[in-house]
């Protein structure tokens, strides 16, 4: 009810303002007021809630001193000190004084790929390709904490009794380690990749895998069952908030490609792959060829040949599918909380109040999902091509990992105190009159919103274009852009509390586009008007069938059908008039009146004197316009000929040849229209076809001439039909008796 008050007020109060330049009386107007509509322009410092609302962005910070192609994981003590985990090369990082990433820990390995703390302040690290996890104390001093048979430790938990958890690829296999480094299999999984890992305070495990797209839920003594199956692929990230429910992130659309081996090519030979996300791939390793590969010692494990070697993986560039957060509650219901398109949805981090922070890849960005499921992009990072990892923390700050070019970004809970949005540009399809821009949102106290508007008359802004207006600071300010067909408009949001933000909500612009005339698309004159006469009286009546001319009722032929299809550019009310006429008269007479765009007429010329006419269809804007400015258009049809008279027969003769056949001849002939047919039947049996002298039916005279079949008998009626082109018929007998 409040858009469509709002829509109507902003009709009225236009055309109040436009009518000085009033052309035409439909004025129009472009209203934004969704997501999906905010999402067609382009946002500075802008975020973008999924009801259709738009605020200042929250800071957002790079940490410096970091190096490598690629930030795969994050991590916190219980300091609240942050770690880093980098690939090529692999170094772990710890945050100093909040702004900087100094070294902590180099190990050989080329990749960092997961990362947690204990309550001790320890630091486990998960590298790959040789399948090591060092435990790092809060000095930075390291030990190779186990080795497992395994290229990528994807991720680590801790569960009540110190056991650390290592979810592995590419066997899909998921490991149990001991305090001591004694690692075990636990659960040996037919998936291929073991993604991530959570545990719950009754030390169940969950596990997200790929390429079945399974969510399973381990007990702490080895017992499996599947909590959920998805549609989806893979399942890439996990998170419990604590209330008990359990987020699910998906990534699927580009399957994931790693180099599939055995136990024993795993510990002989290193591979050489194409970097993470290069052309969509979603997570393979660039592993050079010279690193050496330990073998590892302390897991008793007879591994089976990969099920995926040799198969041939699936390459996309962008997902092919829409990806989504689920949420799990502790009663098994799974619901979509979140959905985006084109993008992986890599990593997840909860804060207390349980919001959801979501990143994604391929399209990347950082997204809030807020606890009563309503979300909006946070921070739209357009200069990276992955976002990989995040991290909350107990000061409301998110830190985010990228990849391609490994960075972190600090992201905090003030909002940055100027921002702007750009809108998409809109075609008007004419040259239009602007009248008033008008706005909804909230301002607190020390925030403002502004407006304002240029315009053009090429569909791509640039040169041509006018200069950004003043700004507009009332909603319903008159636009001062000049008239042009093309429009976009400008928000500056800015607050001076970095706690506050204002809040846009609909923005809609009134336009009159300048009056233009008709088009006439097609006009034509049918002179079988069959079909149009069964479809007014029966929507089932044989569309596809039309009499021959010579099965017509004579008032049949008489009727002729006018076709038209019209539209306007202005999409405006149109008022069609038919008129005719003869070819040597003056004066148009009217047939009819009509508002249809696209319709027919019957057209009854059995009353007409024979002779050419012409139709004229003119096409006006008036209903929608005053007479001084509505526009009209015509056409007029080539002429049409009228001719409801009998062609007649002249000139009969007939031969009486010796071996009793007859031969008939004569002239057929028309005063309009051209002879299209000589039929003739002897004594009411089959009509026979005769053609002309010449061989061709093509003028108003044909001579004829029929040779009958021998006819021994004595006495023969022999009936002459001919046909003009507009299907009269002229009828002649010819007696036959011998003598």
């Amino acid at each position: 009810m409040r858009s469509f008050l709002l829509l109507k007020t902003l009709t009225l109060f236009s055309l109040i303002v436009l009518s000085p330049y009033a052309s035409a009386t439909t004025t129009a107007v472009w209203t934004q007021s969704e997501e999906s509509e905010f999402h067609r322009g382009s946002a500075h410092n802008i975020s973008v809630h999924n009801t259709g609302e738009i605020r200042l962005s929250p800071r957002v910070e790079t940490i410096a001193g970091i190096q490598g192609a690629f930030v795969w994981s994050l991590a916190i003590d219980e300091q609240n000190q942050i770690y880093i985990g980098t690939g090529d090369p692999g170094i772990v990082y710890r945050i100093k004084d909040g702004s900087e990433a100094v070294e902590f820990f180099r190990p050989p390995e080329i990749y960092v790929q997961s990362l947690i703390t204990d309550q001790q302040g320890n630091l486990y690290v998960g590298t790959s390709p040789r399948g090591i996890i060092y435990k790092v104390n809060s000095r930075g001093e390291a030990t190779v904490f186990c080795r497992l048979p395994a290229h990528y430790i994807w991720d680590m938990a801790i569960d009540g009794n110190s056991n650390l958890y290592a979810a592995t690829g590419n066997e899909g296999i998921l490991f149990k380690i001991s305090p001591d480094g004694t690692a075990d299999v636990f659960f040996d999984t037919p998936e291929t990749n073991l993604l991530d890992i959570l545990i719950d305070q009754d030390n169940n495990i969950y596990i997200g895998t790929e390429p079945n797209g399974l969510v399973y839920k381990v007990s702490s003594t080895g017992q499996a069952q599947v909590l959920y199956d998805a549609h989806e692929s893979e399942i890439h990230c996990l998170t419990m908030d604590s209330l008990g429910n359990i987020y699910v992130g998906t990534a699927a659309g580009a399957q994931v490609r790693v180099p599939a081996a055995t136990t024993m090519q795993l510990f002989s030979e290193a591979r050489t792959v194409t970097p993470l996300l290069q052309e969509g791939l979603a997570w393979d390793l660039n592993i050079p060829e010279e690193l050496s590969i330990a073998q590892s010692t302390n897991v008793s494990h007879q591994k089976y040949k990969s099920k995926y070697i040799g198969t041939p993986q699936k390459v996309a560039n962008v997902p092919s599918i829409p990806n989504f957060v689920y949420k799990i509650t502790q009663d098994g219901f799974v619901k979509k909380i979140f959905e985006i398109d084109k993008a992986f949805i890599i990593g997840m981090s909860l804060d207390e109040y349980r919001n959801l922070y979501v990143v994604t890849a391929n399209n990347s960005g950082v997204h809030k999902v807020y606890n009563d499921e309503t979300s909006n992009s946070l921070v739209d990072m357009m200069d990276e091509i992955q976002a990989l990892c995040c991290l909350h923390t107990s000061n409301n700050e998110v830190y985010v990992g990228t990849g391609n070019d490994g960075k972190v970004y600090k992201i905090s809970p003030s909002f940055v105190d100027k921002g702007s949005f750009i809108s998409n540009v809109l075609d008007t399809d004419a040259l239009s009159n602007w009248g008033c821009i008008f706005w909804t949102g909230e301002q607190p106290d020390g925030t403002k919103i502004t407006l304002a508007t240029r315009s053009g008359n090429c569909e791509k802004p640039g040169i041509t274009w006018d200069n950004w207006s003043e700004p507009y600071t009332v909603s319903g300010a008159k636009i001062t852009s000049r008239p042009a067909r093309f429009i976009q408009y400008k928000a500056v949001l800015q607050t001076e509390n970095a706690v506050t933000t204002p809040l846009l909500n609909t923005v809609s612009i009134s336009y009159l586009p300048k009056n233009q005339p008709p088009d006439i698309i097609s006009f034509v004159i049918d002179k079988d008007s069959s079909l149009e006469k069964s479809s007014r009286k029966d929507s089932k009546a044989e569309s596809s069938f039309r009499t021959s001319p010579g099965q017509k009722m004579h008032y049949e032929i008489a009727q002729k059908a006018i076709h038209w299809e019209v539209k306007d550019p202005n999409n405006d009310t149109l008022q069609l008039v038919l008129y005719y006429k003869g070819t040597d008269e003056k004066a148009w007479k009217m047939l009819d009146k009509n508002t249809e765009k696209k319709g027919f007429y019957i057209w009854d010329t059995l009353r007409l004197p024979d002779g050419e006419y012409h139709i004229r269809l003119v096409v006006s804007d008036e209903p929608d316009n005053p007479p001084e400015t509505a526009l009209r258009t015509e056409d007029i049809t080539q002429p049409v000929m009228v001719d409801n008279s009998r062609p007649v027969i002249e000139s009969i003769q007939v031969v009486n040849k010796p071996d009793d056949r007859y031969v008939i001849s004569g002239t057929a002939k028309d005063s309009y229209s051209n002879i299209a047919r000589v039929q003739y039947t002897i004594d009411g049996q089959e009509w026979i076809s005769a053609f002309p002298l010449d061989g061709i039916f093509d003028s108003t005279e044909e001579p004829f001439q029929i040779t009958t079949k021998a006819l021994p008998h004595d006495n023969y009626t022999l009936i002459i039909n001919v046909f003009d082109s507009e299907g009269n018929i002229g009828a002649e007998k010819v007696t036959i008796e011998k003598e």
